[in-house]
């Protein structure tokens, strides 16, 4: 329910802005039926769909703000903003940007209590971590952090230097050395001690690393979402993208059932087409009544934001939460006759 309800809004707006054809609406049946994370997700007891549902409230609140200046839009966001750092850690940096946007707003429109509300999703951050802290010695938001600072982001990049038994044998090493400590706190700064040492140590390979993540979040199939779902067996060697990272990609797709990777190969080409229209639609939204001009930039900044925390991680199900701004501004672009585009349209929807 929450699957379609999200979709459905997005469709709502782009029908009230587009007023589109038949023909249109075939085409954006295809842009939404080919990204089969949010089908997929829509059957798991994760928080996917939670989240994406949060966000879109989030990104509405936002969008009637720029469009009425009312306090109550604005405390709409707050607490989407709270809401969605709960359900998952990677938004609780945002808390802290939430503050500086409050205090600029509170200066631009001579509204004090703008500046108040932006604080709070940094207060909210600041008790929970304290509360963290009470119970387990060390001042943090979420020790899943320091997991994928391990993990991921450090023993991807031991991995691309030194290969893969070097990163099994450099991640165990670091986890005795954390496991012996005295207590939690002095466990956690081991990790980040030893992992933050491997990325100074090597940046251009970390940010290799990191873009390729990014860009991975935008285009990656899902293979590991299509095989859990139809139950078939996980290939040798990891995921694809832990294979680009040892060289052997083309030997991972070598080795996937013909089926499989056609499908694999059908979805890639329909994210990166997304990609593409999403581009050509924010430049459309630029040439629209204000909200929307502004509206396009909420998107692409909780998109990109989204995207540049997961990092090494990119993957189709970290897409999922942030689908609709994605899905919407791609059905912005897509290819339809000029209508509402200065004017009736663009203005009334």
């Amino acid at each position: 329910m929450l699957s379609l309800l999200n979709i459905g809004l997005v469709l709502l707006w782009w029908a009230r802005w587009a007023r589109p054809s038949a023909k249109e609406w075939a085409m954006a049946m295809v842009v939404c039926l080919t990204f089969p994370a949010q089908l997929i997700y829509a059957n798991a007891v994760m928080s996917e769909l939670l989240l994406q549902t949060t966000l879109l409230v989030m990104l509405l609140a936002a969008l009637l703000y720029i469009r009425r200046s009312r306090t109550s839009y604005a405390a709409g966001v707050v607490v989407a903003l709270v809401v969605a750092l709960l359900i998952k850690p990677v938004f609780y940096p945002l808390a802290f940007a939430m503050g500086g946007v409050g205090a600029v707003l509170a200066w631009r429109r001579r509204k004090p209590g703008l500046a108040v509300l932006g604080v709070v999703p940094a207060v909210v951050v600041g008790l929970y971590m304290g509360w963290n802290e009470q119970r387990t010695g060390f001042f943090h938001f979420s020790s899943i952090t320091d997991i994928n600072l391990l993990h991921y982001n450090a023993a991807g990049v031991v991995r691309q230097v030194q290969g893969a038994e070097a990163e099994e044998k450099w991640v165990a090493g670091v986890l005795r050395e954390a496991n012996a400590q005295r207590d939690f706190a002095s466990r956690q700064r081991v990790i980040q001690l030893r992992a933050k040492a491997v990325l100074w140590a090597h940046p251009v390979v970390y940010a290799r690393q990191h873009a390729l993540g990014m860009a991975t979040f935008f285009v990656d199939p899902g293979r590991f979402d299509l095989s859990q779902f139809l139950q078939l067996a996980p290939p040798a060697g990891g995921g694809l993208l832990a294979q680009v990272r040892n060289g052997g990609l083309w030997r991972a797709i070598a080795g996937l059932p013909v089926g499989l990777l056609s499908w694999l190969g059908l979805i890639f080409l329909a994210n990166a087409g997304r990609v593409w229209l999403a581009w050509q639609g924010f430049r459309r939204l630029g040439r629209t009544a204000p909200v929307w001009r502004y509206g396009r930039w909420v998107a692409l900044a909780l998109l990109l934001y989204v995207a540049g925390l997961t990092g090494p991680l990119g993957a189709a199900r970290f897409l999922v939460p942030v689908w609709p701004p994605l899905l919407a501004l791609a059905l912005a672009g897509l290819p339809r006759r000029v209508i509402g585009l200065g004017g009736e349209g663009g203005a009334n929807a």
